[in-house]
């Protein structure tokens, strides 16, 4: 099972809109160098609701063929209807991958028997454990703790992402033992949330500074003092990168690095005058 730092890696683009490949193999390559522990593929951080299907497997079998054994690779099956998550878990069934991402329903949302009727009958029909995405800002509800203890059971359902900036609720989870894991969700509450217990944090600034979430997870445990001088380094400009929805601020970062060429897919836009030179000017504190 995947531990330490994890990546939620973006989908860049080229010029024309399009899949840019090239350049995801030199991010593959830059997560190796970088000792990266795992990736996840095609989360909301990839846009993954703006691609095809065929870009996806193409975009999964690219990075799987480039990283695999040494990096772990979790992929996102992400959609708001049930049947339709266990279809796409499908293009994924030959690759030996860690897990599945699989987030409770935006728009329609649901009730808590609901919600235990979505997991549970994903995770009796695809072929990798699961882990559960708890995002509320994205899908207008947290997943209620007693739907979380009771999918823990499950054998096929062996952790969680929580993105719900409650510690409270992650401190209830990281009690419930049986080897039920949880990463944390939002890079602002990585040093909390690891002294919670987490066993890692599926990173978006992580994309620009693999080497530093990599350091903040390892010595957490070994040397605080590392772990919190590293943190705070990047807390500054974590805050600022989620004042446009992600990943609108991760992928200026990225640019601003001179790794990806800056392009999104509608409906994200380009980040805003304001939001540009906040990310210029805590980037620069950080480089100086």
């Amino acid at each position: 099972m995947m531990k330490g730092s994890i990546v939620a890696l973006v989908t860049p683009f080229n010029e024309d809109n399009e899949v840019d490949y090239k350049t995801i193999e030199k991010l593959c390559q830059f997560h190796l160098e970088n000792n990266t522990d795992g990736l996840l593929l095609l989360g909301t951080t990839a846009e993954a609701e703006a691609l095809t299907n065929d870009e996806k497997v193409k975009i999964v079998d690219l990075i799987y063929k480039t990283v695999y054994p040494k990096i772990k690779i979790m992929v996102g099956i992400i959609s708001n209807i049930t049947e339709h998550v266990v279809e796409m878990s499908k293009l994924f069934e030959n690759y030996d991958i860690d897990s599945f991402l699989v987030i409770n329903p935006y728009y329609n949302k649901s009730n808590e028997s609901g919600l235990l009727k979505h997991f549970t009958y994903i995770a009796d029909n695809v072929s990798k454990p699961i882990i559960l995405y708890n995002v509320p800002k994205r899908t207008g509800m947290s997943i209620p703790f007693e739907v979380v203890k009771a999918l823990s059971h499950h054998n096929n359902i062996i952790g969680i992402k929580d993105a719900s900036g409650d510690l409270s609720l992650q401190y209830k989870i990281g009690r419930l033992g049986n080897g039920f894991m949880y990463y944390c969700g939002d890079d602002n509450l990585l040093i909390p949330s690891i002294a919670l217990g987490a066993s890692g944090v599926i990173s978006v600034i992580g994309n620009a500074f693999p080497n530093e979430i990599k350091l903040i997870c390892k010595s957490f445990n070994k040397n605080s003092e590392i772990a919190n001088f590293t943190y705070n380094k990047l807390y500054d400009l974590i805050e600022v990168m989620y004042n446009e929805v992600s990943p609108i601020g991760i992928k200026y970062i990225m640019s601003l690095q001179g790794s990806i060429y800056l392009s999104y897919r509608i409906p994200l836009d380009y980040p805003s005058r304001n939001l540009k030179r906040l990310i210029e000017e805590k980037l620069l504190e950080i480089i100086e």
